[in-house]
């Protein structure tokens, strides 16, 4: 089972000696060649998990529930290969983009400096939180490997110190501090009365409290909040659609793929393993996801330019992977499961086509005329689009039509109303894609 601990070792590892290397082809062939070694680590992890095994290791030995345990299932191999595969091509992308020549109005130099001062490092340190978050077993570790986590995005949201990145930057470092803090005096609510951080034996602990112990409640509504913010749902999420189209195009592209659905694989521990049984806490969570779905949508028409109406159509997105996980059947789930799988990859390509597009004509998407200039490019956004806004026969509209079957069958008039809610936000994704 040490086969469990290569994708927290490799990037950590890598993002070491990338801060050693000199030549910035030795740092692109290191970093490409590590993300490469990790996404085998997780192909045979998930390997291993499809086939019905859970895989358990104990770091240093330490038995459950007193070490540190990382575990794999399907659901964390789902998202960890997800991570792994995206990872990669997005040191890929990140080699090829730092090295081209920019817009004619912008100088070289920039990108240059960034690929100097450590941009693929902290993008290896970035993967190894992002993997120790989907390992972990341990609530105290998923703190620390979200901390590991936002550090590396700290630098990756700064590195460069354009303006926009500086005013940006500020609001996701000071939010996410203080949603830190919270998260840390939640596990120790959560020890202090569970006696373990060991999150499948605070669900076994859980599930002997009585139905009304407002002590629980109170456990599991912090820590819905700390990973709702995460996840930038509404009312939380407002610090998303500026800060994710300011750093460099290939980190834009990872952050909206990638991390806010960590933040969404959370919730789903959350109210998966450890408290199953809380349904009011998973209700007000559906009608926040059914509000977040609305607000994603009208914020991607009222935007003008590529990454930024994209970051609005993200945070609609996220709003229906959290909407699948808070409906609490097995249904809902299974469609939250394939949403996801649908929204990491859709997002992420678009994310490459909106940086494609502001390299050739600038971060509006108001210019025309290119179309028959770059008419794979008009393909691949159309395509992707479709499938964001959920239309026949795209993986968004198999996946968009499983939450609201799962919806309907739940059968409340709130399962209802946020039924309706996730299809007119279809049509509203709809609407500012076209």
């Amino acid at each position: 089972m040490n086969l469990l601990s290569l994708p927290v070792l490799i990037p950590l590892g890598a993002g070491s000696a990338l801060l050693l290397l000199r030549g910035h082809r030795l740092r692109g062939a290191a970093a490409a060649l590590s993300s490469l070694a990790t996404l085998i680590a997780a192909v045979s992890i998930a390997w291993l998990a499809f086939t019905g095994d859970v895989l358990v290791m104990q770091m240093a030995a330490w038995p459950a529930p007193y070490g540190i345990s990382l575990v794999a299932d399907r659901l964390s191999a789902l998202f960890l290969l997800l991570s792994s595969a995206v990872g990669l091509l997005t040191v890929l992308f990140s080699i090829s983009s730092l090295r081209s020549r920019p817009r004619r109005t912008q100088s070289p130099l920039l990108n240059r400096a960034r690929e100097a001062f450590g941009h693929h490092a902290l993008m290896q340190f970035l993967f190894m939180g992002v993997h120790m978050s989907f390992l972990t077993g341990d609530l105290f570790n998923l703190f620390v490997a979200f901390e590991v986590m936002l550090i590396a995005s700290y630098g990756l949201m700064l590195i460069g110190g354009e303006l926009p990145q500086l005013r940006e930057g500020f609001k996701y470092v000071v939010i996410n501090l203080a949603v830190s803090a919270i998260f840390v005096a939640s596990a120790g609510y959560a020890y202090g009365l569970f006696g373990t951080l060991n999150m499948a034996d605070i669900g076994r602990v859980a599930a002997l409290a009585p139905a009304d112990d407002l002590r629980v409640v109170m456990v599991a509504l912090l820590l819905a909040l700390v990973f709702t913010t995460k996840a930038a749902i509404f009312p939380f999420g407002f610090w998303l659609p500026n800060s994710y189209p300011v750093p460099t195009t290939a980190s834009s592209a990872f952050f909206a793929a990638l991390l806010t659905k960590v933040g969404a694989y959370a919730l789903l521990r959350t109210f998966g393993t450890m408290f199953p049984d809380l349904h009011t806490p998973q209700l007000l969570l559906l009608a926040l996801a059914g509000a977040t779905v609305i607000v994603g949508g009208l914020g991607a028409i009222a935007r003008q330019r590529w990454r930024h109406t994209l970051a609005f159509a993200n945070v609609a997105s996220i709003g229906y992977l959290v909407l699948g996980t808070a409906i609490g059947t097995q249904s809902g789930t299974a469609a939250a499961l394939f949403y996801g799988t649908h929204s990491v990859l859709v997002v992420f390509a678009l994310f490459l086509i909106a940086a494609l597009a502001e390299k050739i004509d600038g971060p509006s998407y108001a210019a025309s005329g290119h179309l028959a200039l770059y008419p794979w490019l008009g393909v691949g956004f159309f395509v992707g689009a479709l499938a964001m806004a959920g239309i026949p026969p795209t993986s968004g509209f198999v996946a968009k039509f499983g939450l609201v079957r799962a919806l309907f069958d739940a059968g409340s008039w709130l399962h209802v109303a946020v039924a309706v809610l996730a299809v007119l936000g279809g049509f509203l994704l709809l609407y500012a894609m076209i």
